[in-house]
């Protein structure tokens, strides 16, 4: 689910999605710390070395110095500030990166080195290294992975060569698509085109990157489930692919081939952002000012705006205010503060709000999670949360 760098959202990752209450310490955004993870653990995505699922947070053993985080469906990324990048969980696919295919990957394991940005798909992996070259690995079979083939898995990591000559800064994954942010702000995608996320005008599917229509001057990406996320230069959102559920907040429920403008539920356009991010049918957005705002579909609360009711438009989060970043995850919302608070909201079937609790409906408003401090990034994979503490 990549930004100009902070795991969830974007400054962008991506990746890749924050609020404040009480006094706490100030921390450095980008500090490298220690993983803590919590929720569904069914394929070892917690990185515990088990598969049993705990309801508050704990740390990840013998993790250290991490500076990004990247949940896929039931696999995670986490970038070093060395630039070392670890994998772990559900290994159906190749996602984790170790050359097998199956399997249950229960803690950290290397994949590679020299990167500078990560970015999760559903059962794909991505990863920037300093030259500027994209590698990725996992489930091919629309292409998602840009190696110009779909071969059914890929399952080490293998340059995108179709983005050579290219200087890439953040990388983000979807369900069947990625995108990638160049350093001067234009936007490739490649993959599944069925919803028109690739962004190109065309309906059709590419196994190899395209250059996304009519976007410039772009500085964070984002991608959800079917749909694409980009915020420009001048705090402007611009979305497009799958919107069944609002997603892509232009105020229709309209698929879209090339990007459009996201709106307010006044009418006015969504301005002054910073950050993008976006769970399976539901995007974030971060103002300037500290503010969340979030569309697209509601069905837990992972809007956060106090219903369950679905907004074509973009909303406030209720109780929100300087927010430093946040993600999302199927069906929830995590964000973390200036202060090194963390809130969720959303669906927590299976404890991954990581208050303690499970319950089959969900929470509307943000709610602080206990016993973290002092986190400097938040990420959410499918039925799980993960959060960087630093020392």
């Amino acid at each position: 689910m990549s930004r100009q760098r902070l795991s969830g959202l974007v400054v962008a990752g991506i990746v890749a999605f924050v609020l404040s209450l009480t006094a706490a310490p100030s921390i450095a955004v980008d500090g490298a710390g220690q993983v803590s993870t919590w929720g569904d653990n069914t394929y070892g995505q917690l990185g515990d070395g088990s598969t049993t699922d705990h309801l508050t947070p704990k740390f990840v053993p013998s993790l250290a110095g991490v500076s990004q985080i990247e949940g896929g469906r039931e696999h995670v990324l986490a970038l070093t500030s060395a630039g070392t990048v670890f994998a772990w969980g559900w290994n159906k696919h190749g996602q984790v990166g170790n050359g097998a295919i199956g399997g249950i990957v229960k803690s950290p394991a290397q994949i590679l080195t020299g990167a500078t940005d990560i970015g999760a798909g559903h059962y794909s992996s991505f990863a920037v290294k300093a030259d500027g070259t994209v590698w990725g690995w996992g489930q091919n079979t629309t292409g998602q992975i840009g190696s110009g083939t779909t071969a059914l898995r890929v399952r080490t990591p293998t340059r995108i060569e179709g983005l050579d000559g290219l200087s890439i800064v953040d990388v983000a994954g979807g369900r069947n698509h990625a995108l990638a942010l160049t350093d001067d702000g234009s936007v490739y995608a490649w993959g599944d085109n069925t919803y028109g996320q690739l962004g190109n005008g065309t309906w059709q599917s590419s196994s190899i990157p395209v250059l996304v229509a009519s976007l410039t001057d772009v500085v964070g990406i984002f991608a959800g489930r079917d749909h694409s996320l980009a915020v420009r230069t001048d705090g402007s959102v611009w979305t497009w692919g799958y919107n069944g559920y609002g997603e892509l907040g232009d105020g229709t429920r309209t698929n879209r081939n090339a990007p459009v403008r996201v709106i307010r539920l006044n009418g006015s356009a969504l301005a002054n952002i910073v950050q993008v991010g976006a769970g399976a049918n539901h995007s974030l957005a971060l103002r300037s000012d500290g503010t969340l705002w979030a569309w697209g579909r509601n069905n837990f609360g992972q809007l956060g705006d106090g219903t369950f009711s679905t907004r074509r438009r973009a909303a406030r989060v209720m109780g929100l205010s300087g927010v430093e970043q946040a993600a999302g995850g199927r069906q929830n919302s995590i964000a973390v503060t200036t202060g090194g608070e963390v809130l969720t909201w959303g669906e927590n079937v299976y404890g991954q709000l990581g208050d303690g609790t499970v319950s089959t409906v969900g929470r509307n408003t943000p709610a602080t999670v206990a016993g973290l401090s002092n986190v400097s990034a938040v990420g959410m994979g499918r039925d799980y949360g993960m959060a960087i503490v630093v020392p």
